[in-house]
């Protein structure tokens, strides 16, 4: 991948007005130093795309720069809202690099995978009267998961894994013992 070309004065302006009109921001309040340094975190996010980490950096580097950009400049820029702008501007660096390695959009990823279904599968049908505590520990032993016993048991139902389990398939009308019935009536 290379990096951006060098764009010519009038070609910075082009893309400031064009940026300007898709997004809504009002470009009178900025100064030319303010401009500029709207157009290279313009060109630079083209360049990186949708790297979700790379635009909360540009955010966090635009909101503490002096340059006196506004959240909802910055928000704008990098597609989110002022608000959150402003949330990061109050962290630390630290703190923010931290936040940054942790964060995650929507729901987390679930802790055990489709790949992981064979596995847990194999340990239900050799272990058939095991415990929730020993399936729990296996998973942890096995793919260093810790989770919740409500989370294994979606887990289960997701993929019908319920079923190897003993006093599942015993307790199960169609391979349960044959009930006897009663006398037909006359």
């Amino acid at each position: 991948m290379r990096s951006p070309s060098v764009l010519s004065e009038a070609e910075r302006e082009q893309r400031l007005s064009e940026w300007s009109a898709s997004s809504g921001v009002d470009l009178a309040p900025l100064d030319a130093g303010q401009r500029a340094v709207v157009v290279a975190a313009l060109i630079f996010l083209g360049f990186v795309g949708g790297l979700a980490a790379l635009r909360r950096m540009v955010a966090y580097l635009l909101a503490h720069c002096g340059m006196g950009l506004s959240p909802a400049v910055i928000g704008a820029l990098v597609g989110t809202s002022d608000r959150a702008v402003r949330k990061a501007r109050q962290y630390p660096p630290r703190e923010f690099c931290q936040r940054l390695h942790k964060a995650s959009r929507g729901h987390p990823p679930p802790k055990l995978r489709p790949e992981h279904v064979g596995l847990v599968a194999k340990f239900l049908s050799e272990h058939k009267r095991c415990s929730m505590a020993e399936l729990l520990g296996f998973i942890h032993k096995s793919f260093r998961v810790h989770m919740e016993r409500h989370t294994l048991r979606r887990f289960l139902e997701r993929y019908g894994l319920g079923c190897l389990r003993e006093e599942a398939v015993v307790g199960s009308p169609l391979l349960s013992a044959a009930r006897p019935m009663a006398a037909p009536s006359p």
